[in-house]
């Protein structure tokens, strides 16, 4: 899975989490969605880095050239 569909798809949960979160416990759904939303994006990055950390080890970047 590419790094943008893995963002999104945590980002996009963890939104539906925060809204479902806000109505149940009757709260204002915008700044618990947007919060949820951040903090889902921060994760999905995480996750990626995290499951190819061995493919950034492999390949280092080059050394410009002179």
């Amino acid at each position: 899975m590419d790094e943008r569909r893995l963002v999104s798809t945590v980002t996009f949960l963890s939104s539906l989490a925060g809204y479902f979160y806000a109505k149940h416990f009757h709260k204002d759904a915008v700044p618990i969605v947007m919060m949820s939303g951040f903090f889902g994006a921060m994760l999905g990055e995480s996750i990626y880095k995290a499951l190819h950390k061995d493919d950034n080890d492999k390949n280092p970047p080059s050394a410009p050239a002179a």
